[in-house]
């Protein structure tokens, strides 16, 4: 076989892989293209109220008249003895509420963690040090579970009652007003989120900033529109809040635990667990605004205008794909194999909305590849016109031809749509870097998704369960404007 042989069935084959990915292309652009359009019109429809929540006032002054109930904020901590001091020393002199006990699960074999817990907990007695029963590492659920335990022979020693349940990671930086809007909220919902909203690094920093772009639109108009179509909320392992009725829902489904130890994302199949036995769940979007003189906090730095979770997230390339590459394991194919395709048509739509990195990463990866190779064939040509011209990959007059042209505009749309929505929660600047940062958080996807279909692969072979893949995590200096990284 000679190289021009080499060369047509490589343009051929770049011919069948172009059409197969702008049919998937479409198909996915189409229904991102309706969750821009249901949003928009709910925004249009709401546009006097849409920044406003029925459930929670106008001015957070009235939230300060509001009976505290006992709540319980959960920290599973495994190898965070760099952040873990910081983050609940700041927690416990942060919340602007008094009825509450924090709780740091730990490990016996983590000896470092729970030495820095204990110099929080001699200065706040709400700060409890929880041990579990097996060495780490064990997955976040069950260091949650033994978390939940050890609640539970509280409240009975100590004739305590826990209305509200909330979890955090060891380096959330949390709102002040957080647990006030739990207490409004828990128990007429039974699961309560917050908006999850990345902390901004230096412009340099585009892999850990690229996450930024991507929950302003996941929290700021995905699960919104989720939860007006099916009433359905995803947990985000972080600033969520149960009803205690949510939790025994939970432990009856789990055989006894509260949550699941056989997924890397419990968190995930929370919400969908919960909406199945008819329990109430919102995303919770509010705008802090006061009528009076404001408390002290109001303003200060790294305080949001909006309740909301703020943390750094990975910034180096590796960290981003094995973060990524675990949420694709459990949504995606544990997701699957756990949940199935329950629920009514719409939920079975989220579901497929969930999956569908399955095809359309391996789509964009097409993509790429295919513009990388129209692109070399043309600049050989341009610098040898002698050289042997390829035909055509789709005629211009062709159907296929008015697809791409429909997906030229979908794409168009997508990167309007991620600068609207990163420029509403960091700024203009922001909004605008978020654009080039698209191609990177392309890059940070593709790459998890093929690992994460290559640890399933693997563990389907050997029937060795996928292994938690921990992240390396960041809590912010408030006060010199920096922040120490977790090595």
């Amino acid at each position: 076989m000679s190289w021009l042989d080499v060369l047509a069935a490589y343009w051929f084959l770049m011919s069948l892989l172009l059409r197969l990915g702008i049919v998937v292309i479409f198909l996915s652009s189409l229904d991102d293209f309706f969750i821009d359009c249901y949003y928009w019109v709910w925004r249009f429809k709401h546009r006097k109220s849409w920044r406003r929540s029925e459930y929670l006032p106008e001015f957070a002054d009235d939230l300060y008249q509001d009976e505290q109930q006992a709540i319980a904020i959960m920290i599973p901590a495994w190898h965070e003895a760099p952040v873990i001091q910081r983050m609940a020393d700041y927690a416990a002199s942060t919340f602007d509420y008094d009825n509450y006990h924090i709780f740091v699960g730990t490990y016996p074999n983590d000896l470092e963690t729970q030495a820095e817990v204990d110099l929080v907990a001699k200065k706040y007695p709400n700060v409890h040090k929880v041990v579990t029963r097996d060495p780490g590492p064990t997955t976040k659920a069950d260091c949650l579970n033994n978390i939940v335990a050890f609640i539970t022979e509280m409240e009975a020693r100590e004739q305590i009652h826990f209305t509200c349940v909330a979890y955090h990671d060891a380096e959330d930086i949390i709102h002040p007003l957080e647990l006030r809007a739990f207490n409004r909220l828990v128990p007429q919902f039974d699961l309560v989120q917050l908006p999850v909203m990345p902390l901004a690094r230096p412009w340099r920093d585009v892999v850990g900033n690229h996450y930024v772009d991507e929950f302003a639109e996941w929290h700021g108009k995905d699960i919104l529109v989720r939860q007006l179509l099916t009433g359905q909320v995803p947990s985000a392992g972080v600033g969520t809040a149960f009803s205690r009725k949510a939790l025994g829902l939970l432990s009856e489904i789990n055989g006894g635990v509260v949550f699941d130890t056989g997924t890397l994302t419990e968190d995930y199949e929370i919400g969908f667990r919960l909406h199945e036995v008819g329990a109430r769940e919102m995303m919770m979007h509010y705008h802090v605004q006061f009528k009076g003189a404001p408390p002290a906090w109001y303003g200060r730095r790294g305080v949001h205008d909006m309740i909301c979770v703020q943390e750094y997230f990975p910034n180096h390339l590796w960290q981003a794909i094995r973060q990524k590459s675990r949420w694709i394991v459990g949504i995606v194919f544990q997701g699957y194999k756990n949940l199935g395709w329950s629920g009514k048509p719409l939920m079975k739509y989220m579901l497929a909305r969930d999956r569908k990195s399955v095809i359309a990463f391996p789509s964009l990866l097409m993509g790429y590849v295919i513009v990388f190779s129209v692109l070399q064939a043309w600049l050989h040509h341009a610098a040898n016109p002698e050289w042997w011209t390829f035909p055509e990959l789709i005629e211009s007059s062709s159907s296929l031809w008015f697809l791409v042209a429909i997906n030229f505009f979908f794409m168009l749309n997508r990167v309007m749509q991620r600068f609207i929505f990163t420029r509403r929660y960091f700024g203009f600047w922001q909004g605008m870097q978020s654009i080039p940062r698209m191609v990177v958080g392309n890059v940070v996807n593709i790459a998890a998704f093929f690992r994460a279909f290559s640890q399933v692969r693997h563990s389907n072979k050997t029937g060795r369960a996928v292994q938690w893949d921990k992240t390396s995590h960041d809590f912010p200096d408030l006060h010199a404007g920096e922040h120490d990284a977790k090595q």
